[in-house]
């Protein structure tokens, strides 16, 4: 089985959705296959064994399998394989493409009208090949959008019928706050609840993107599937203040293991608040240079409330007044410059140190 790979532009029009494919050509993810062989595309996300609709055989699909999808009822799916027909519940496997179709323009130049009227004004020249998407249809003509957003009639005689594969993102729910690392060293943060965009199922783990498109990779057991599929217009599509939580700790973690050094904020070392300085400064927010004084800044927050990106302060010293911070990184997690281990670290909040030594904390960032 063949499969397209595209990047996306999240913010785009129509078209913006597919923004690069590996065909090419800006707007599709061309993929021109005979009707009788191409449908959606679906992967399992365990190990299922189905019994073929008619008939006594029976087929166990491994988890991570890939199969194709030739219709689809309110729960089920149904499944293609081996010239069988098999019904599997829409919870056990997600689709990862989708059969779309699409009008291209025969070999030769014509015209996209502005009216379905040949004697209307010409909206643009077409070239032979161009390819259209269909918004209505109007007698002869059909109203069509063109790869660079131009919308006009078009006689409808001159153009093919195909079929291109369009990557689909299932929904999902964030089952618990987290914070991932992909392999490019890149950061995102996910409170409980949160609706998680996932493109695919591989090595035992959902592939999610982010909004520039980054790839996580993340436990199927934090993730409640959603029965809703997505062809990825997020125009309403807004994570920026998980953005820039992911952030601040994505350069907090790039700072793990640089030394501990009093007054400095990144050229020589951190200390604790120069590193929480420095961290919000990637977002463009300056907080003020104390530990003392952070504290005054944002929103309380309870100590069992904490999500990704809130400061913690503590008093080390005994004095009844804050003298360090920390920025919570979840699962229990914080990172600090520590003056104890002399350099930053992750350590846990409710460690024998620091459970005790707990004052205050604050969110910077509201959701």
């Amino acid at each position: 089985m063949m499969l397209i790979e595209c990047s996306f532009d999240f913010f785009g029009g129509m078209w913006g959705v597919v923004k690069k494919c590996f065909a090419a050509l800006v707007g599709f993810a061309l993929m021109l296959l005979t009707n009788t062989a191409f449908a959606d595309v679906g992967v399992f996300l365990k190990d299922i064994t189905l019994l073929a609709q008619e008939g006594t055989n029976a087929t166990t699909f491994s988890q991570g399998a890939r199969v194709y999808i030739s219709g689809e009822n309110e729960n089920q799916y149904i499944i293609s394989e081996q010239n069988d027909t098999y019904y599997a519940d829409k919870q056990d496997l997600i689709t990862i493409t989708k059969k779309i179709k699409i009008y291209k323009l025969k070999d030769i130049p014509a015209a996209m009208y502005s009216e379905a009227d040949f004697n209307s004004s010409i909206v643009k020249e077409l070239g032979a090949g161009e390819l259209l998407s269909l918004i209505d249809n109007h007698g002869e003509f059909g109203l069509f959008n063109t790869q660079d957003e131009k919308k006009g009639y078009v006689y409808l005689s001159i153009l093919d019928e195909i079929f291109i594969e369009k990557e689909n993102i299932s929904l999902g729910t964030a089952t618990a706050a987290m914070t991932v690392k992909n392999k490019d060293n890149k950061y995102l943060h996910i409170r409980k609840a949160d609706i998680l965009y996932i493109k695919d199922f591989r090595d035992s783990q959902f592939i999610l993107l982010d909004e520039e498109g980054n790839e996580f990779a993340v436990n199927p057991l934090l993730v409640s599937l959603n029965k809703e599929n997505v062809q990825l217009s997020r125009a309403s599509f807004n994570r920026n203040s998980v953005t820039n939580v992911s952030k601040v700790i994505e350069y907090a973690h790039n700072a793990i293991g640089k030394p501990y050094a009093y007054a400095q904020a990144g050229n020589k070392g951190y200390d604790c608040s120069g590193l929480t300085y420095a961290a919000y400064q990637q977002i463009s927010i300056k907080l003020p240079r104390s530990s003392s004084e952070q504290a005054g800044v944002g929103t309380t927050v309870k100590k069992e409330d904490l999500i990704a990106g809130d400061l913690i302060f503590f008093d080390t010293t005994g004095k009844k007044r804050i003298s360090h911070v920390g920025i919570y990184i979840g699962d229990g997690k914080m990172i600090h410059a520590s003056t104890g281990q002399k350099k930053v670290v992750i350590e846990e909040v409710n460690s024998s140190y620091y459970k005790n030594r707990f004052v205050t904390a604050r969110r910077i960032i509201e959701n």
